[in-house]
């Protein structure tokens, strides 16, 4: 591809059924296609084909494929004329690329160049630039150096065009490029010519034209034919105007034959001047016909972008319209089931309050109930049967709290990790205190002896099944005091509600 790009050519197109291959396979091979005919200067007129790769490799995802798939079609649209669609594909070629190399500097140069047509001259210039600081100090430097030569020219600034011109010859010559070394002794020809300064300019058109070859000749000896014209060398200029005219486009003979229009016309031979006046007046009127086809073209072009843009455009605001509704439908429907959960919860508690409540009264009644020593042990039982729902319902409005949280998160915790969690401690033992209030004054009241707050805090801890170290962490005891306090509220407390208290569920087994 890169050493001999027909042969790539011969080779790819004599592949016979490209339908068989594999989805990535029929991509690749739709880039090298499409690469060996832009290398052969065979002119992109079918863009279908190159869409198979875009479609493919996509423009998300940055890959060197990608890159190539878009910069090809950009190809061919700027082939077609196309360029505002060329200058879309170049610059998502440059969004894809993944890393800076020859191939990237190509896509800045050729996307320069469709800026330059559009008149975007400064645009043009640091486009060139980019490409020129990837290419710095290495082969083909020389092709963005001379588009900011071209540039400056168009600018009218002359003596910069020069300078990079001499630049670009100079890399072209250390690559050893020639019909780029070609090229641009006709530029500089050009430029001095624009001077006036014929002798200089007919010293590089010369040359150029021995270095050129098929249709960049002829355009050279057009050139040749111009300057020779300047320096009053009619027989010469008639010469050039006339040599390879076959190999000229529309253009090139239109510019022959009005240069020989002129040339007959100041040598007096009106005949021939007339002669060459038709022929051009007839190209002139086929070139008009052919840029008005390309201006409508251009038109119709532009109006199509101008649609895609409209069409994206209100697809976008639609989109951000659907967005910002689902957006506010979830947020209405979340702060709906907050509120349901929020109102659940509150319902639920003040349930528990009642429950509570009714506790209350029925330990009330209890109390006030005179009973002989028959039924005191039944009411003892009901009273313990009352504590216990007690202590159930509180642990139910327990259980939603930060506190219970931090008391489990003690539980779980090593002895290493207790350590960092002592903070906690005041919190957990004020939460304990202020929700199970209840339970505390229950135990106390059914002692033979009141219970100190820190007797009924323990009792507290060892129902709500705390292990011996966390209760020493809460209490600030040690171990030692731990039984003594124990010991001390069986002589406070009755015996069935101790019971209840350290015996139920192996709890004496648990905290000693």
């Amino acid at each position: 591809m890169e050493t001999r790009p027909d042969s790539a050519l011969s080779i790819l197109e004599s592949i016979s059924s490209p339908q068989k291959l594999t989805r990535a396979e029929r991509a690749y091979y739709a880039v090298l296609l499409t690469q060996a005919k832009h290398k052969n200067v065979i002119p992109l007129e079918d863009d279908s084909l190159i869409k198979t790769a875009v479609e493919y490799y996509g423009d998300r995802k940055k890959s060197i494929n990608a890159a190539r798939a878009h910069y090809y079609l950009g190809a061919t649209y700027c082939d077609k004329g196309s360029i505002s669609f060329a200058v879309d594909e170049y610059l998502t070629a440059i969004r894809l690329m993944p890393v800076k190399n020859e191939f990237l500097a190509m896509v800045y140069d050729n996307l320069a160049e469709c800026y330059e047509e559009d008149g975007l001259g400064d645009v043009a210039m640091e486009t060139y630039r980019s490409a020129y600081q990837i290419l710095k100090g290495k082969s083909d430097q020389a092709f963005p150096l001379r588009g900011i030569a071209h540039i400056f020219l168009l600018q009218n600034k002359k003596d910069s065009a020069l300078c990079y011109y001499y630049q670009a010859l100079s890399c072209a010559m250390e690559d050893k490029d020639f019909e780029l070394i070609g090229a641009l002794y006709h530029d500089l020809a050009m430029v001095y010519n624009d001077e006036k300064d014929y002798v200089q300019a007919d010293k590089y058109i010369s040359k150029a034209i021995t270095t050129l070859s098929n249709e960049k000749l002829a355009y050279a000896c057009l050139s040749k034919a111009k300057i020779q014209f300047n320096l009053n060398r009619l027989d010469s200029a008639s010469y050039y105007y006339s040599k390879d005219l076959n190999q000229l486009d529309i253009y090139g003979k239109a510019v022959s034959y009005d240069g020989m229009y002129n040339v007959a016309k100041k040598k007096g031979d009106w005949k021939t001047a007339m002669e060459n006046l038709d022929t051009y007046k007839m190209l002139y009127d086929s070139i008009q016909t052919t840029l008005d086809n390309e201006e409508l073209t251009r038109l119709m072009d532009k109006h199509q972008l101008e649609e895609h843009k409209r069409l994206l455009t209100e697809h976008n605001k639609t989109m951000l319209v659907v967005l910002i509704s689902a957006f506010l439908a979830l947020l209405i429907i979340s702060s709906f089931c907050i509120m349901w959960i929020d109102r659940k919860r509150k319902k639920r508690y003040i349930d528990l309050q009642k429950e509570l409540n009714q506790n209350r009264v029925n330990t009330m009644l209890l109390d006030e109930k005179e009973s002989s020593m028959s039924e005191q042990e039944s009411i003892n039982e009901m009273k313990l049967d009352l504590i216990n729902q007690r202590l159930k319902l509180c642990s139910s409005l327990f259980q939603p709290s930060d506190c219970y949280k931090k008391l489990e998160a003690m539980k779980k915790a090593t002895p290493k990790q207790m350590l960092d969690m002592h903070h906690l401690v005041t919190d957990i033992k004020n939460g304990i205190m202020e929700t199970f209030v209840d339970v505390m004054t229950s135990l106390s009241d059914s002692g033979e002896k009141n219970l100190t707050s820190d007797d009924k805090l323990y009792c507290m801890l060892v129902l709500l099944q705390c292990s011996k170290p966390v209760i020493m962490e809460l209490m600030g005891d040690t171990s030692d005091a731990i039984k003594t306090r124990k010991n001390r509220i069986k002589n406070k407390m009755d015996a069935q509600l101790f019971n209840f208290v350290f015996n139920s569920n192996n709890q004496n087994d648990r905290v000693n």
